[in-house]
């Protein structure tokens, strides 16, 4: 078993526990004392889960979490909480985590929650992958056809296709590769971040109704209360990623995708 977990806990009795259980069970564990040795720590090296506290004094598990989800290939995380409050399960949830645990925590159930973490994390990087080769695939196709003498037919079937890149302000989206830059640097999306985004480019200003980025994003009708539910947490994470100021949200309708002096 090679998952890798970085081990985020303040009270040493705790994390040596915590240690001992995961590492008992198979798997390569990195314990560390506190929030910014995490951040550090994931700036170095790359984890499958992440098992962090959320109260910690100067970086928390939250900002742990932010820090994990901004990588290319982003680890589980789960946040543990010795405080049972719904509230906080909830907030921890909307941040992105995967999952949750209540300490003190049983082992049985932290085992099977980071099992379950590891599994979903490895689902979620096999179907990037295939995405990935799918796209160099055809980038490979489009590259191998040698250039030929194009009838007027087939001219005016090239002229029907889609532009390559679609730009809005600093950002820019190249629609054969399924990526984008912001200022120049590269913006590390998952694939619904990207149609997403390529959504609300394609509509050069027009306001985007939920319903309509769900069904270009999930393929799927739902209403207007589950389609804004489905968007918020792609929406924050894009945000995390480039100027928020881009995403503008029309309330009870939809979003804008504009360069912030274009209001």
């Amino acid at each position: 078993m090679d998952t890798q977990i970085l081990l985020v806990e303040d009270d040493a009795k705790a994390r040596m526990l915590l240690a001992a259980i995961l590492t008992d069970a198979g798997y390569h564990v990195t314990a560390v004392p506190d929030g910014e040795t995490a951040v550090t720590t994931l700036r170095q090296r790359s984890f499958t889960v992440v098992l962090t506290v959320i109260r910690m004094r100067a970086v928390d598990g939250i900002q742990v979490l932010a820090a994990a989800k901004a990588q290319e290939r982003p680890p589980a995380v789960i946040l543990l909480t010795g405080y049972g409050s719904l509230d906080t399960s909830i907030a921890a949830l909307r941040a992105g985590a995967d999952d949750y645990l209540l300490k003190p925590c049983d082992p049985n159930d932290l085992l099977g929650c980071v099992a379950n973490a590891a599994r979903r994390r490895a689902e979620q990087l096999r179907q990037a992958d295939a995405i990935q080769t799918i796209v160099q695939s055809l980038d490979h196709l489009r590259g191998s056809v040698a250039p030929s003498s194009a009838s007027p037919v087939e001219e005016t079937r090239a002229s029907e296709q889609p532009e390559r890149y679609l730009r809005v302000g600093n950002l820019t989206l190249d629609c054969f590769r399924h990526s984008a830059m912001f200022l120049e640097q590269p913006l590390h999306l998952t694939p619904i971040e990207y149609a997403l985004l390529q959504c609300l480019a394609e509509a050069q200003g027009r306001v985007v109704t939920y319903n309509e980025i769900v069904r270009r994003t999930h393929d799927h009708a739902v209403d207007d209360v589950e389609a804004q539910l489905l968007i918020k947490p792609h929406i924050r994470n894009l945000r995390r990623k480039f100027d928020p100021a881009y995403l503008v949200n029309v309330r009870g309708t939809g979003f804008v995708l504009a360069p912030p002096q274009a209001g």
